[in-house]
């Protein structure tokens, strides 16, 4: 069985304290219930409203899992992910729910360990793992993309802004929320310390995790 996608109105938001989150998705008087990241459940939009969702669906021995995606590109990132030996599917969710499948695929591409870490239960060994099996796998899902993820004075600025955050305390998944916000108004800062300014400014007045 394969569903590519439910559209339907959303009923319920469940935000966990890891990098996932729970969904429900009321299609014609059924409730799909999802797993997705944090970032996906926030993007949504209000309970009430008709939501489209991505989804695969994961069977297990003792359970079926659906997950879900606000991108087509985050599911095939999520996807390929799961080729690399030891990586499961929440993983691969906590890798494209925290960076995107776009800094994903940078990460992989520049071979950027640090930046594959940031995601929650990612460690060294396991974003070296990463690199050296989706490296080439990730240049063809570019070509076949017609585009190339690298990295830009942007993605500098922010990387650079995301690690004074989080030695400040903040965590990966309100950083990114945060600069979702400023692009969403059309900011996109390119100096660290106005970027930094920024980010607190809203990490302050709101709680982006809600």
């Amino acid at each position: 069985m394969v569903i590519a996608f439910v559209r339907g109105i959303l009923r319920s938001r469940e935000l966990g304290g890891s990098a996932a989150a729970k969904v429900v998705v009321d299609v014609s008087g059924v409730g799909f219930e999802l797993l997705v990241s944090r970032a996906t459940a926030v993007e949504l939009g209000e309970i009430g409203e008709q939501v489209t969702v991505h989804s695969s669906l994961v069977i297990r021995e003792t359970e079926w899992t659906m997950f879900g995606f606000s991108s087509t590109e985050e599911k095939e990132i999520f996807t390929l992910l799961q080729s690399v030996t030891g990586i499961g599917p929440k993983m691969a969710l906590s890798l494209t729910g925290t960076l995107g499948p776009a800094r994903v695929i940078d990460a992989i591409a520049a071979e950027d360990e640090k930046t594959l870490s940031q995601a929650p239960g990612v460690g060294t060994k396991v974003a070296r793992r990463i690199i050296l099996e989706l490296k080439s796998k990730t240049e063809d899902w570019q070509l076949r993309k017609g585009s190339t993820f690298t990295p830009t004075p942007a993605n500098v600025v922010r990387d650079e802004a995301k690690a004074i955050l989080e030695g400040l305390g903040y965590t990966p998944t309100e950083i990114t929320h945060a600069f979702k916000q400023m692009t969403a108004g059309n900011a996109e800062e390119e100096d660290v310390e106005i970027l930094v300014r920024q980010s607190l400014r809203l990490l302050g007045t709101a709680d982006l995790s809600r």
